[in-house]
């Protein structure tokens, strides 16, 4: 009877174990397929990749990069959730399963590798500065011992704490409380990458864009979870069918023609 009841135990322990099993294998793919809708990770606060308009709706590049895995998925663009995410908390997101996708104009580096698994290549870009018209800045250099608006999480943190470790970094959450600090003149400079702070420099008329050319340059990607190969291999198949086709060079344009000329190009 003991033997018996040691093998129902044993048993039971296994199939337990198998529908773990199936669940950690079944992967990304196969949880967005069963939900009918996907979870992106966008930002609210870095136009042109993505913001939330005057109606609230969310829109930019990585929006529409967003959409476009949905209507691989469902036939639809519509099938997808927008969860605002920021530089600091987009990689918990991800990895607590709060998101299926990262789509929030995140460089990649080595150390977030070491994480989070990347797609192929979607965009390149680098980092400057954001002054005062009146400022004596012209370059990162000259960062030296002055105040600096950085997003926590951020590479524009990174980037200036290895190059100009004695500038005095301050930390904000949201681009918008870095830009506001910049603005108020509690700090001199908002470093950032190049194209935020370009649809932020015509929006702030006082302010003017230096640091040319981009420094630190890098690509994006969009982050999944480790391991999740299948996931992966989808979200990479889409996007190289979508710069086959022509789609992602419509969008593109569309987000980023006017700035062509001095924007770092992808190889």
């Amino acid at each position: 009877m003991l033997r018996k009841k040691r093998w129902t135990v044993l048993s039971l322990l296994v199939i337990v174990s198998l529908l773990f099993a199936g669940a950690a294998l079944a992967g990304t793919l196969q949880d967005v397929k069963a939900r009918g809708k996907l979870l992106a990770g966008v930002k609210t606060d870095f136009p042109p990749f993505g913001f939330v308009d005057e109606k609230g709706v969310n829109k930019g590049f990585d929006v529409d990069i967003a959409k476009a895995l949905a209507k691989e998925l469902f036939g639809k663009d519509t099938a997808v959730e927008f969860v605002a995410v920021t530089s600091a908390n987009r990689i918990p997101f991800l990895t607590t399963n709060k998101i299926d996708i990262i789509l929030a104009s995140m460089t990649i580096t080595e150390e977030r590798k070491k994480v989070i698994d990347y797609s192929i290549p979607y965009f390149m870009s680098g980092h400057l500065l954001l002054v005062h018209k009146d400022s004596p800045v012209t370059k990162y250099q000259d960062l030296e011992g002055r105040k600096v608006s950085t997003t926590q999480g951020s590479t524009g943190d990174i980037v200036i704490g290895k190059l100009v470790p004695k500038a005095e970094r301050v930390k904000f959450q949201h681009n918008s409380e870095s830009l506001k600090a910049l603005k108020d003149r509690r700090t001199e400079a908002f470093v950032q990458d190049d194209m935020l702070l370009v649809d932020l420099q015509k929006k702030n008329p006082e302010l003017k864009i230096v640091g040319w050319p981009p420094f630190e340059p890098a690509p994006y990607g969009l982050g999944v979870r480790k391991g999740d190969a299948e996931w992966l291999a989808f979200v990479d198949k889409t996007l190289t069918k979508m710069k086959n086709s022509g789609e992602y060079q419509k969008l593109w344009d569309a987000w980023f023609g006017e700035s062509k000329d001095f924007l770092l190009k992808l190889k």
